[in-house]
């Protein structure tokens, strides 16, 4: 039963292989019949006619070839029976010799047909994977292509421009740095057309503090810009209130909001280009509206030291509060990392090699407290891999220097994230408990 499906025809390639193969049998049997009507399998001459099942097996293997030779012997039977031929002449050497040529020859042919099958597929498998690199070749160079645009349109990173806005000193009347956290949010956000204007009292100041390009002084009742003050959040015409429908020459609103949710300033941007209103833009504008606005109210922290935070450096206090709101509101979160040891010679160089090694944007605080000392360093922007790779860079440093880790110099290191208000009382929290460890590591 498996034998008979192998050799019934399956599809249109395999009936076409077996009508050429009885076409080229019965037609070569035919010529030589008409030639030699006596000996038509060439029995006594060069046997001609057997070179149609050798072709047939040469061109599709054993099976084709064995179905010329049956044909080959059904012709034979029926010529002997029409010439009344006893089959005790069949030819058997004949047939036997034309079989074994075949068989050969077909055997040669299964091989390379084989071979040029598995050629085949290999090329086709290789041109599949040549077509889908090409495909991610051609999406690798668009992705270039907009990263590059991307980097002409943004020089500096955010961290960067969070350095920048570092340098703004608080003023008593106006908008201090207003001309460079204008022209910080232009190169970060790439803006075009833009102007930044004093609140007082949720009333916005016709006066324009900074602006770029032709920017005409703000009107405060724009339903953008009245919608911006209600709701003390970044809104722009694709918001899911769907205020593209509301009539406004403006595309962005941003208000400056402090910790405390007083609003500062607004900033209001008329053009800027089609790819830059997108998700991520717009959180880095609404991040560098917001910390400006912390940094211009730096003078609003000092009623929220502790006695115990009364040597805290107001920019150190002043960052944590600031990176304590983008991690509340935003989620993009920060860290404290304690560095810990006791109050000798030795310590305060080791924890001076750890406060000189920071990054620009980072804060240090080193102080000493119940015979310890102690070096509070803060991480902007940074997660649990930034931490990693801080702590490493430490330990690297103080091989290089010290010739040992910080932990086998009996400096303890302790991290914290700044996920709860108010900050002053975790930052407290969190220096008692580096210091209870220091008494517990020293008692051991």
């Amino acid at each position: 039963m498996k034998l008979a499906q192998h050799l019934l025809p399956h599809g249109y390639r395999q009936y076409w292989q077996w009508v050429e193969t009885l076409v080229i049998s019965f037609g070569a049997l035919a010529i030589s019949y008409s030639i030699v009507p006596n000996d038509p399998l060439n029995v006594h001459l060069f046997p001609w006619v057997w070179m149609a099942p050798v072709l047939i097996a040469l061109r599709y293997g054993v099976l084709m070839g064995i179905v010329s030779v049956l044909s080959f012997l059904l012709m034979w039977l029926g010529w002997a029976a029409f010439q009344h031929i006893d089959y005790a002449l069949f030819p058997k050497l004949t047939f036997l010799g034309g079989t074994l040529m075949m068989m050969v020859t077909g055997e040669y042919s299964s091989v390379w047909i084989t071979r040029a099958r598995r050629v085949e597929e290999l090329q086709h498998y290789t041109e599949e994977r040549l077509e889908l690199l090409t495909r991610r070749l051609y999406l690798l160079s668009l992705s270039h292509d907009r990263l590059e645009q991307d980097l002409i349109g943004r020089p500096a990173s955010l961290r960067e421009g969070l350095k920048e806005l570092n340098r703004i000193l608080p003023a008593e009347n106006g908008l201090a740095g207003a001309k460079l956290y204008m022209d910080l949010v232009v190169r970060q956000c790439n803006l075009s057309v833009a102007g930044l204007h004093r609140v007082v009292n949720n009333t916005i100041t016709p006066s324009v503090a900074a602006s770029i390009g032709d920017f005409t002084p703000i009107d405060a009742q724009d339903p953008l810009i009245a919608h911006c003050l209600q709701t003390g959040e970044l809104v722009h015409i694709n918001t899911e209130e769907n205020l593209s429908e509301i009539p406004s020459r403006y595309l962005v609103a941003v208000p400056a909001k402090t910790s405390d949710g007083n609003i500062l300033a607004i900033l209001a941007v008329e053009k800027m280009p089609f790819f830059a209103l997108q998700t991520a833009n717009m959180q880095t504008l609404a991040v560098l509206t917001s910390y400006y606005a912390d940094t211009i109210s730096a003078g609003e922290f000092l009623p929220f030291l502790t006695d115990e935070l009364k040597d805290c450096p107001i920019d150190f206090f002043k960052a944590i509060n600031t990176l304590r709101r983008l991690q509340r509101d935003m989620q993009i979160s920060s860290l404290i990392v304690g560095f810990v040891a006791a109050d000798t010679q030795e310590s305060a160089e080791q924890l001076k090699t750890i406060a000189s090694s920071v990054r620009g944007l980072d804060e240090t605080w080193t102080f000493t407290k119940n015979n310890t000392r102690i070096c509070l360093v803060l991480l902007p922007l940074a997660a649990d891999t930034a931490l990693t790779g801080y702590i490493d860079r430490i330990e690297h440093l103080f091989v290089e220097r010290f010739g040992a880790r910080p932990g086998q110099l009996n400096i303890l290191t302790r991290s914290t994230t700044l996920d709860i208000d108010p900050i002053a009382t975790k930052l407290d929290d969190f220096i008692h408990s580096l210091t209870s460890q220091t008494v517990q590591h020293a008692a051991e």
